[in-house]
């Protein structure tokens, strides 16, 4: 880099070339380049003594592509009112309330560098994720992840939350508030919260992928499907499992959980949870039509704007065709495929589902398998030699009995029979 010639030296070569020494011959007595004494002596002849001192290189004019003075005011107002959003959402905030000019997100991170107050966002090189089944489709995979017992700043409460991602477009289909107090839900209560996605967007996606939550499916031990993916099949949508204890297969949801976690929980003002699942929703709508992506299936585009490019194959839904929509039979050729090994209990059952079939004595404390008979649509049990000890035809898979109405509330506290005496 260029030095700046030190004051003394420039007023040195002014009275050389007073004396009537030649400027080739003061840039080889100073060690200087020509152009520079030319320069200097040109300043000299031009503005005098002035034109020696050190000059601003600042324009004389603002450059028309500068951030005008409102939005430079904005978006440190901006920052200060929510410290831990990074420039991608200081630009969506700009955006909503139709700023004048909407700055680079380099250019918001620069200016912003200026303010030492200011807390400073570390951003680190995302790696690709690791899915096997990338979707390329609009609404062909959505992820499903809970987030709970988050604790508000200056607050005692906690919440928890179940939110629902489109990973194709990284869209926010859903962001669910639990009840106060709850940190989980049943079945039934998660093919609520599914219904509710559905109704808002008026489609069925083609795939959902959870982890093994007891909400979304059964034990190891048990293995039969539960209402929530009974639901699903009925529809004709895929329930996938992430393998157990391997959240990276799970990627986009958990990526999006540490996004919803650093910029809305982190510096939420908490005044109740009717507001919070008001203010949660709203936020993932933000998120949606004005915050640009730096996912790598968005390249710098709103989730809402690369929704609009991709095709989409998902099928149309509205809660009064729901029934009409469900077809048992794609559960009865899932269920072919399946076989569940079970224990005869000291009375002659076994459970299979939400129901209890009668093998016999005889067959007490032994293992017994099951499999489904598509053609005659009964549950068979069998001593693993194939050798069938029952039939019985398999009761809960009618759409009346998966669809249960529930209503979300908070649940009581304590054992049941201290529940039971004090009712």
């Amino acid at each position: 880099m260029a030095q700046r010639t030190p004051l003394p030296t420039r007023l040195h070569m002014i009275e050389l070339k007073q004396q009537g020494l030649p400027l080739a011959q003061i840039a080889q007595q100073l060690r200087l380049s020509l152009s520079c004494i030319k320069k200097l002596w040109r300043r000299f002849r031009h503005h005098g003594p002035r034109g020696l001192q050190p000059l601003s290189c600042c324009p004389k004019t603002s450059h028309p592509q500068q951030t005008p003075e409102a939005v430079r005011k904005l978006m440190v107002q901006i920052k200060r009112a929510h410290p831990h959003w990074g420039a991608q959402f200081i630009q969506g905030e700009l955006c909503r309330r139709h700023a004048q000019r909407i700055p680079h997100r380099r250019t918001i991170e620069r200016f912003l560098s200026h303010f030492p107050d200011l807390p400073k966002r570390r951003y680190q090189k995302r790696a690709p994720l690791s899915d096997p089944r990338r979707a390329t489709r609009l609404h062909q995979l959505w992820q499903m992840d809970f987030k709970v017992n988050h604790r508000f700043p200056c607050a005692s409460h906690r919440g928890s939350f179940l939110n629902i991602r489109d990973m194709a477009s990284t869209l926010s289909i859903l962001t669910y508030t639990l009840p106060e107090g709850r940190a989980a839900l049943s079945s039934q209560e998660a093919l609520g919260v599914c219904r509710l996605a559905f109704t808002q967007w008026g489609l069925v996606p083609e795939a959902i992928r959870t982890d093994h939550g007891a909400c979304f499916c059964a034990p190891a031990w048990d293995s039969f499907p539960t209402d929530f993916t009974l639901y699903l099949w009925g529809l004709g949508v895929e329930h996938e499992l992430i393998p157990v204890r391997r959240p990276a297969h799970n990627g986009g949801i958990e990526r999006d959980q540490r996004t919803f976690s650093e910029n809305f929980l982190a510096d939420y003002p908490f005044h109740g949870h009717p507001q919070l699942a008001r203010d949660a929703q709203a936020f993932g709508h933000f998120r949606n039509r004005f915050v640009p992506s730096r996912s790598v299936r968005c390249q710098g585009q709103t989730p809402w704007a690369t929704a609009q490019h991709l095709h989409c194959q998902a099928g149309t839904y509205t809660p009064e065709r729901e029934a009409k929509l469900f077809e048992v039979q794609r559960i009865y050729d899932k269920l072919a495929s399946l076989r569940w090994q079970r224990t005869v209990d000291g009375w002659g059952y076994i459970t299979l589902g939400h129901y209890k079939y009668y093998v016999g004595r005889a067959a007490r404390r032994q293992a017994v398998y099951l499999h489904f008979d598509r053609k005659t649509l009964e549950v068979v049990v069998d001593t693993g030699q194939h050798e069938d000890l029952k039939r019985w035809p398999i009761r809960g898979i009618s759409y009346p009995d998966i669809v249960k109405e529930q209503k979300l509330e908070r649940k009581l506290k304590g054992h049941w029979w201290s529940r039971k005496q004090a009712a």
